[in-house]
């Protein structure tokens, strides 16, 4: 279960996925206060949000030892909720001047003012799954300082020119599938919203509008709060109907332990990817359970031109007829990053023999990632996988209109 659990959380490379271990602790004291009920008007337009308490998102600079050229790294972390938890919503990624961008996974540290990172992408880690570099470092002032790979390192925090400010909201509860029931089993639902607070007002919008999975613009966008009330609500009716449902031929006073086959989880949360005008590249990550093996999730990418606050859409990127084209490219990418050999068949370790063109993709100033959930193209264990491509390789399939947009 371990190594399983392990495995989801670098595949995933977010920290919500430990849900998927499915620990037998206790519900979590709600990380937010009662929002506001669904339809109520918003307390605040999004553009006045502020970070939850212990939530935050920063940007840092500096040098990797060896390195040619400094990097971003862009840190987003949210609070301890309950001693032993895990970070919750945690979320690091970084990038050097050629605009690739490498995930990083924050592990727990018992001093709070510490973080311990590990590189977890595939271009980084060792053959058979061993770890990759550690970053092992304090908080000293507003600077990060320690080593990596046990060489001196100091990150400076810093907002370049053309990034965005951006508030991080979290919001989770507990819902008991019967409530005063003796034993009852429970459910966990946990939101986090990345809001820009600078920027045009279409912005917000667009990126609140994806977090309520409505693309309709002429509705108006909802705050987090109001977004977090109506998914708290449908959670909550959907798991009590199904755990009633599983225990309709159950004695009244059946007082018997549950498996953790009823204890839901629901998880919502937004990732910051690329910050640097003219782009804002995020990441919508979804985790369910709800019986079963094991725990459903996906992570959406969506790029905005920061000069409109639009999306950047597949159709709005790429040039009719490219996917011949970006296809041998992809194919190219998965081989490169997996270490697949040019004469071995994708099938051997994947679960394709060709690779198919996503739309799920992101843009940086150097290229673009695509990404494949969950049996897209690899088993559930081999998780989610990214890939990279760099914008020298994408320049003749890109639409005039874009083509200078991340250069």
């Amino acid at each position: 279960m371990k190594r399983f659990c392990r495995l989801l959380l670098v595949t995933a490379a977010l920290g919500a996925a430990l849900a998927a271990c499915h620990s037998d602790s206790k519900p979590r004291t709600p990380a937010a206060s009662a929002p506001a009920a669904p339809g109520a008007p918003a307390t605040a337009p999004p553009a006045s949000a502020t970070n939850s308490p212990g939530a935050s998102y920063r940007m840092y600079r500096g040098q990797l030892p060896g390195a040619p050229d400094s990097i971003t790294l862009h840190l987003l972390t949210t609070a301890r909720r309950t001693e032993g938890d895990e970070m919750l919503g945690s979320f690091a990624t970084y990038a050097g001047a050629d605009g690739h961008p490498y995930q990083l996974l924050l592990h727990r540290s018992a001093a709070p003012d510490s973080l311990v990172l590990e590189d977890i992408s595939p271009e980084k880690t060792g053959p058979n799954e061993s770890p990759g570099p550690l970053w092992r470092l304090r908080r000293q002032g507003s600077a990060l300082v320690g080593t990596y790979q046990g060489r001196p390192l100091r990150l400076r925090e810093a907002q370049p020119a053309g990034t965005l400010a951006l508030a991080v909201q979290t919001f989770a509860d507990s819902v008991e599938a019967f409530p005063g029931k003796q034993k009852s089993p429970w459910g966990q639902i946990d939101f986090q919203a990345v809001v820009p607070t600078s920027g045009p007002a279409a912005l917000a919008d667009n990126v609140l509008r994806r977090l309520n999975d409505d693309t309709l613009p002429g509705r108006s966008a909802l705050p987090p709060a109001q977004i977090w009330a109506r998914q708290r609500q449908q959670f909550r009716t959907e798991y009590r109907e199904a755990a009633a449902d599983s225990r309709s031929d159950a004695p009244a006073d059946t007082a018997a332990p549950y498996g953790y086959g009823l204890r839901y989880q629901q998880q919502v949360a937004t990732y910051v990817l690329w910050n640097q005008a003219p782009l804002l590249s995020l990441g919508y990550f979804t985790y369910s359970f709800s019986g079963g093996a094991h725990g459903g999730y996906a992570t959406r990418t969506v790029s905005y031109d920061t000069r409109t606050g639009q999306p950047l859409t597949f159709a709005a990127v790429f040039r009719p007829g490219a996917r011949p084209r970006l296809g041998a490219l992809l194919e190219a990418a998965v081989r490169r990053t997996l270490r697949i050999p040019a004469g071995q068949p994708l099938d051997e370790q994947l679960l394709v023999k060709k690779i198919p063109v996503t739309t799920n993709f992101y843009l940086t100033s150097g290229g673009a990632v695509f990404t494949y959930g969950p049996y897209e193209i690899a088993s559930y264990a081999q998780g989610e996988i990214s890939v990279f491509i760099p914008m020298a390789d994408l320049q003749p399939l890109l639409l005039p209109a874009v083509a200078n947009l991340a250069s």
